[in-house]
């Protein structure tokens, strides 16, 4: 300013008696004000686009000003940089959502950040290639990712592995790892189809039982889909006869016969604590349900056995449910698609009056009830062994007059209902469900029994359930004829638009008709009439 005055006063001395004119004021422009950045947000800027090259911001900078470095940041960064850097939790929301949009960071511990590197991690496992090379720099940059995020990668699911390599870098890296599924193979091949492509081998069975039997914190093992065989699980049981820590184990989908079944029921002997087994879709059979069954007789840690799509039948299952009759711990038990049949019923209702903590029961898909058989193969199947419970057990009496107020089996109904006769092995199977106290929940679709009786049984074991949990019953019934009358009246006012429909084709299909026949009338006049002239005529 001194500079332009002292300018100024030498061109008045110059220019003599000349006067400048005045600068032309713009309003517009004075009335816009841009404010430009302050010296702290352009430094601070600076720094988010220099981020990697400071150390100890957290120390340096405050709070609002390190939320304010990290909301510049850029969401490309270097992962294993970013990883041991940023703890900020919505850079890694950002991020997060930016690169899995249907991420749910309520299955990760309520952590972007944990979200982030797990699912990262998952699927760079999943990108693997069949061949691999232990010296190539994908390794080395996985070898860096895993190190960098071992602090925040609790649990891991792999859904495809195509190669097969040695994971002992991934559990000997992560200290906290508790959940772990993997299955090996590709799940979209195309036309590039191969056999070997899919499964586990024997290499990688003995990688993964080796690594079991190291980790200290692996609570869930995942295998399903990986055509795991009786001699693959003689090889894993090299690892899992170390797991004292599982609690969760999963062989769902593979190809486990009698003699794996066999080596896997000793994981539920006491020195193990494995509360929840899945060997559902496999190959076992009524051997293989025994030797579970035997070991289900002491067991006080598992809580749920899913044994679904099996082939146990009724010798195996028999023997399962006489050793539930002393288990204290089971309450979930999946039997359904085992090829059950009225044989086993003598057992059930036994294992069904006595066991008091079992809560939920699928039967499904058992041909339990074949109506062409009748109630006499029923009586045939019982045997001695149906007069003695109903003789000796109190459950198979008469039904007192409170179950009745519960909507239970009144004293008609306890001669015959839906045609089978309740002193039968099915009535008697009836009678154990409605009675049973601890049973909540049962599934008995596609068993062939009757509707009236099987929706006599699950109205009342789903009654059970909803006093169980303090639901009001009446309100429950109400909603459903609530609900009833809705569809009704839905189906109804349908009907109503295809009579109507009906009607209107045909209401023209009559005036149609009805054109035709005036039609024909008028012809059948005019013919009348050449008729007579052409008399008249011959009379001429």
């Amino acid at each position: 300013a001194q500079a332009l005055a002292r300018r100024r006063r030498e061109l008045a001395k110059m220019t003599g008696n000349i006067k400048l004119k005045p600068p032309i004021p713009f309003r517009a422009l004075e009335k816009v004000r841009v404010r430009p950045n302050s010296l702290v947000q352009i430094c601070l800027k600076r720094v988010a686009e220099h981020f990697l090259s400071y150390d100890g911001l957290d120390k340096k900078l405050g709070k609002k000003q390190l939320e304010d470095v990290y909301a510049m940041l850029n969401l490309n960064m270097s992962l294993p940089e970013a990883a041991t850097r940023i703890s900020d939790e919505n850079y890694w929301k950002r991020r997060t959502q930016a690169k899995h949009r249907n991420a749910q960071v309520e299955k990760h511990g309520m952590s972007w950040k944990q979200t982030y590197l797990e699912l990262d991690l998952q699927e760079a496992l999943e990108r693997l290639p069949v061949t691999f090379d232990y010296s190539s720099p994908e390794l080395e940059d996985l070898r860096q990712q895993v190190t960098a995020s071992r602090l925040h990668i609790y649990q891991l699911t792999v859904g495809q592995f195509p190669s097969h390599i040695d994971l002992s870098f991934l559990f000997d890296a992560l200290p906290a790892l508790c959940s772990f599924a993997i299955t090996f193979g590709n799940r979209r091949l195309g036309m590039d189809y191969e056999r070997a492509m899919f499964g586990m081998k024997i290499s990688d069975a003995q990688y993964l039982a080796r690594n079991i039997r190291v980790s200290q914190t692996l609570v869930s093992l995942s295998l399903p889909c990986n055509m795991i065989d009786d001699e693959l699980v003689k090889v894993l049981m090299g690892g899992l006869s170390y797991a004292h820590m599982l609690t969760h184990l999963d062989l769902s989908h593979n190809k486990i016969g009698d003699r794996g079944a066999r080596r896997l029921a000793s994981l539920l002997d006491p020195d193990y604590c494995l509360g929840s087994l899945d060997l559902s879709d496999n190959l076992i059979h009524a051997n293989g349900c025994m030797h579970l069954g035997a070991h289900l007789a002491e067991n006080v840690t598992c809580s749920a056995l899913n044994l679904r799509l099996n082939r146990c039948e009724d010798n195996g299952v028999s023997h399962l449910f006489q050793d539930l009759c002393v288990n204290k711990c089971l309450r979930m038990l999946n039997i359904s698609c085992n090829d059950l049949t009225v044989r086993c019923l003598p057992y059930m209702n036994t294992m069904i009056s006595e066991n008091a903590t079992l809560t939920e029961l699928d039967l499904s898909a058992n041909p339990l009830y074949q109506p062409e058989e009748g109630e006499g193969a029923g009586a045939e199947a019982s045997g001695s062994l149906s007069q003695t419970l109903l003789a000796g057990d109190s459950i198979l009496g008469a039904v007192g007059s409170e179950l009745g107020a519960a909507g239970e089996l009144g004293a008609e109904a306890q001669a015959s209902l839906a045609g089978i006769s309740m002193s039968s092995q099915f009535g008697v199977f009836a009678r154990c469900l409605m009675r049973s106290n601890a049973l909540l929940r049962i599934d008995i679709r596609q068993c062939g029994l009757p509707p009236e009786l099987a929706e006599r049984i699950t109205t009342t074991v789903k009654h059970r359930e909803l006093r169980a949990k303090g639901i009001p019953v009446e309100a429950y019934e109400r909603s459903k004829i609530v609900q009833k009358e809705k569809e009704e009246e839905e189906e109804e006012a349908q009907g109503e638009e295809g009579e109507g429909a009906e009607g209107e084709e045909g209401t023209e299909g009559g005036e149609g008709q009805g054109e035709a026949k005036e039609g024909g009338a008028e012809n059948e006049e005019g013919g009348g009439e050449q008729q007579e002239e052409k008399v008249d005529a011959a009379e001429n």
